[in-house]
Formats: C-alpha cells, sequence, structure tokens
C-alpha cells in the first residue's frame, strides 16, 4: 500500500495522536478518516429520489397558468432589480 508523508509541528502530531486515542484509533486510520472527510464534503451533493420528488411537487405548486412576461418586460424587470441594488 503507498504511503503519505508529511511535516508537521511536534504539538499538532501530539494533538493528532491524542485525538485519534480518545477515537480508538491509530493515528494513521484517524489521519485516513479526516481526509476522506474532508474529501466527502468536498463533493457536489446528490439528492435522494425522496428530495427530487418534493422538489418536483414545490415547483409544481407554484406554477401557474399565466403566460410568462414578455422579454422586454423581463429586462424592465431585471434592470430595476439592479438599480434598487445599488442603491
Amino acid at each position: 500500500m503507498p504511503r503519505i508523508h508529511f511535516v508537521v509541528e511536534e504539538t499538532a502530531k501530539i494533538a493528532y495522536r491524542t485525538q485519534a486515542s480518545r477515537e480508538g484509533k491509530s493515528l494513521g486510520e484517524w489521519m485516513r478518516q479526516a481526509a476522506e472527510d474532508r474529501l466527502a464534503a468536498a463533493r457536489p451533493r446528490k439528492f435522494t429520489v425522496e428530495e427530487l420528488v418534493r422538489f418536483n411537487a414545490e415547483c409544481d405548486a407554484r406554477r401557474s397558468d399565466r403566460p410568462e412576461p414578455d422579454w422586454e418586460e423581463s429586462k424592465g424587470v431585471i434592470a430595476e432589480s439592479r438599480l434598487a441594488g445599488l442603491e
């Protein structure tokens, strides 16, 4: 199995080893878990089927049978919003 080596202050090493021991893990196991947790947190979150069904239902509930405004009207709303944000 490949190894990874990195430099840390002695105080950090002691803190890592102490925390690993508190959790009943070896330092290596604790460091691997910390790295995996960081990777998992950085990955885009996937939605569950239930979350997607709920989202679609909420979108359907907000939908109106009114026609969309024409593009000129939409551009006016966008411009007003930008100007309001500058005040």
